[in-house]
């Protein structure tokens, strides 16, 4: 029912101010440009890429939701065109010549124009502010791929749609590996901070570190200042002195503190700088790259000229020798449409692919090559290393970059053996398992009371 209301609405107003306002208004644009933020672009082509991978179930039924929620907002803006215009169908053709009068290529204008678009959508998918910088420079880097390739070949391919699916390809693959190249050296600069305010390094770092810390702890305090930062770090910041304190008392054998003691409102800080020291999963920067670079206004075109049916082009020829005309029918623009929407989608999201492999066997030819070690990756190969430990954490978070990465928790494959719930023996061997578990990673069960420290064993 919302998808109808905002169909119609849209349909309302853009019809009034065509109506009104001379008939210079460009309903397409204004369709388009309005329903675009109620589309599920993303998930269209999302849809696609799960068909690629073998996905069919959640791929198709994923590609026909997208289809039918447009199919609804394009029908609303229709009903909306008839309350107001006596022909809608004529109307909607007459403003073509009001369309395309401008030439992108030229304005000045044109990319602090997109920023602000992909910073709209960056808030709508509740980004946080203090990563926009993030997020915008993916989007931008996709985006000037996509439209100076598109500029390149388009002369070359007038006829054909080869120049919209490289264009397309590129502009998804220099997304994908830009965001993994920024993900990868803004983490290894805030590793530095998070290691020091959560007391997980002793003593002091290299120059570097040092260096890599005070830019961070700057950028915090600056972002504070201009209002757009979080301001439970900066209480982190003064807290992580009290934090450090306690520690040093528990590790002197003199004191008689036995643990971390903190409020409330302490605990629930101390928490956040937790998940906050985790790194930004990759997802997080493409998914609104890919909103702005999926084909969400060809699908709605495409139902446009399902409902408006455009006029039949044809060729006449008179066939030598007699009185007959030759009449050939010429490919419909509703045809052309869905062969670009279709174009557009499915290179998208082989460029997506593409761009994960690239950077996958990319890091795996460059760790081969170098395979140097720095104190924030430190790689051991003990098949008995804690599942905590600095090494493992790195490889896992680094495993997220790839579109291969898979839990082994969710995945039923890796399950070795089924326990039977029913079976006194399937007890007894889990909880001896549990019982080994708990003893390898140095837990006590007797000393595990306290709330403060398992929120602290971090700090441990």
């Amino acid at each position: 029912m919302v998808d109808v209301i905002v169909g119609v609405s849209t349909g309302l107003i853009a019809s009034l101010f065509y109506r009104y306002d001379g008939e210079h208004t460009c309903l397409p644009a204004v369709f388009l440009g309005t329903l675009y933020w109620f589309f599920y672009g993303t998930a269209f082509v999302l849809g696609i890429l799960e068909i690629i991978s073998g996905e069919l179930q959640t791929g198709v039924v994923r590609f026909l939701a997208v289809a039918v929620k447009t199919f609804i907002l394009s029908l609303g803006t229709s009903f909306g065109m008839q309350i107001v215009l006596d022909s809608p169908k004529e109307v909607w053709f007459d403003t073509v010549g009001n369309c395309g009068t401008i030439d992108l290529s030229v304005q000045w204008w044109r990319i602090p124009l997109y920023l602000a678009c992909s910073a709209s959508a960056l808030a709508q998918y509740r980004f946080p502010h203090v990563d926009y910088w993030r997020g915008l420079s993916v989007q931008l880097v996709g985006y000037e791929v996509q439209y100076q390739v598109f500029l390149f070949l388009r002369t070359r391919h007038s006829q054909d749609l080869q120049d919209t699916a490289a264009a397309n390809l590129l502009g998804a693959i220099g997304a994908v590996v830009f965001a993994a190249i920024m993900s990868y050296f803004v983490e290894s600069i805030t590793y530095y901070y998070h290691a020091r305010v959560l007391q997980r390094h002793k003593g002091k770092f290299s120059p570097f570190g040092e260096f890599c810390y005070k830019m961070s702890e700057i950028y915090i305090r600056i972002t504070n200042c201009l209002g757009f930062g979080k301001k439970n770090d900066v209480v982190y910041l003064r807290m992580a002195a009290k934090l450090k304190e306690q520690r040093e008392e528990m590790e002197n054998p003199a004191h008689s503190r036995t643990e971390i003691m903190l409020t409330l409102e302490e605990e629930i800080v101390f928490i956040e700088a937790i998940v906050q020291a985790e790194d930004l999963n990759i997802w997080a920067l493409l998914m609104p790259t890919l909103y702005q670079l999926v084909p969400g206004s060809l699908i709605a075109r495409l139902w446009f000229n399902t409902i408006f049916l455009p006029p039949l082009d044809s060729e006449c020829k008179v066939i030598d020798g007699t009185d007959y005309n030759f009449v050939k029918p010429v490919q419909s623009a509703s045809h052309a449409v869905f062969e670009s929407l279709l174009v557009t989608a499915v290179s998208l999201a082989l460029g997506t692919l593409i761009g994960f492999g690239v950077v996958e066997y990319g890091t795996y030819i460059l760790t081969k090559l170098f395979c140097c070690k720095n104190e924030n990756q430190q790689i051991t190969s003990d098949p008995n290393a804690s599942a905590d430990s600095i090494g493992t954490i790195n490889l896992r978070k680094s495993s997220r970059n790839f579109f291969s990465h898979t839990i082994n928790e969710n995945n039923p494959s890796s399950d070795l053996y089924t326990i039977d719930e029913n079976d006194p023996a399937s007890d007894s061997e889990r909880n001896t398992e549990d019982t080994n578990v708990n003893e390898e990673a140095g837990f006590d069960d007797d000393n595990i009371t306290e709330t403060n420290n398992d929120l602290l064993q971090p700090l441990l």
